[in-house]
């Protein structure tokens, strides 16, 4: 109780020195006067907070040192020792001379009680410019020229930038001086340095006509297969052939005999006629293919070329 006496009285007194300074507007000291004035009221009433906050606006509105001590004061009562230290320090230093000597003395007393109430956090934030705060109060931005003064017990440091935040709630006591990192999460552009790389050739897309070497392969197999069957059905034309003869030269031989080994004999003649100029056909179409790099358009099926022989006729089927 002595204490708050003591502190209302200084308010009091300040409050009869008014908050001036020769560079302000008359609506900025009138602002500043009343301010002070409802910050000592709410001082009075026990409203700390309120008080805290008028005092604050009155400095802003018109800057005056002797502000100072009332804010130091107030934030003591609400046990923000490092607002309390902070402001102690600038009322000294800005009052200079003009701080009585006893007044300076009771100052530094207290400020020696304060710095053991206090720690101090050196941060480092990963992003240049990031907002730092301390329990949701701005103190500047990175990178910070030096520790953050904070008060003794659990605080919550964030830095905030580009709409990305991170934030560690940490417990310091008095005296401490912990090194603490924010880490931002960040996104850094692809070098563009580096050389472009260049596409791979795709192959030219398929229109069903297939490749030459392909229709060469497939040409060359219908050849060979057709000069197969023209030796095969010329050597039983020759058979039959020989067979006709010896029917002509046989005794006992009749007419029908003579007949059929005649009509075999024609039959696989015109077969190995047909099979041969086939297969000439089927070279040449090869051998275009072959230079020219065309082929013929893709079927939904095989080409197969496939003869069958009997003592009775010669059978031949085939696709392309």
């Amino acid at each position: 109780m002595k204490r708050t006496l003591s502190i209302l009285a200084v308010l009091v007194a300040l409050g009869s020195s008014t908050v001036a300074r020769a560079d302000n507007s008359p609506e900025a000291l009138a602002e500043g006067r009343s301010r002070f004035q409802r910050g000592v009221e709410f001082y009075k009433e026990g409203d700390f907070r309120a008080a805290l906050i008028e005092f604050k606006r009155a400095y802003d509105a018109a800057p005056n040192y002797k502000v100072l001590y009332n804010i130091a004061q107030t934030s003591l009562e609400l046990q923000d020792y490092a607002t309390a230290l902070k402001n102690f320090e600038k009322f000294l230093a800005d009052g200079g001379a003009d701080v009585p000597a006893a007044r300076r003395a009771q100052i530094v007393e207290e400020m020696d009680r304060l710095g053991k109430r206090v720690a101090r956090v050196a941060v480092e934030v990963n992003v240049t410019g990031a907002e730092v705060l301390v329990d949701d109060v701005s103190v500047g931005k990175a990178p910070l020229s030096e520790p953050i003064v904070v008060s003794a017990g659990r605080r919550r440091l964030t830095a905030t930038f580009d709409g990305k935040s991170t934030t560690r709630v940490i417990d310091v006591a008095g005296g401490d001086t912990p090194k603490i990192s924010l880490l931002l999460e960040t996104h850094p552009l692809p070098p563009t340095d580096l050389p472009t790389p260049t596409p791979t050739p795709r192959p030219a897309p398929d229109d069903g006509g297939g490749s030459s070497h392909t229709g060469a392969y497939v040409g060359l197999g219908i050849t060979g297969a057709l000069t197969v069957a023209t030796v095969v059905t010329g050597v039983v034309a020759l058979g039959a052939k020989s067979s006709f003869d010896d029917t002509l030269a046989r005794r006992g031989a009749t007419p029908q005999d003579v007949d059929d080994a005649r009509t075999r004999t024609r039959t696989f003649a015109l077969v190995t006629d047909v099979l041969g100029g086939s297969a000439i056909v089927a070279g040449a179409v090869t051998l275009i293919v072959a230079l020219t790099g065309k082929s013929a358009p893709k079927k939904e099926h095989a080409s197969f070329v496939q003869v069958g022989v009997s003592p009775w006729g010669v059978d031949v089927q085939g696709r392309f």
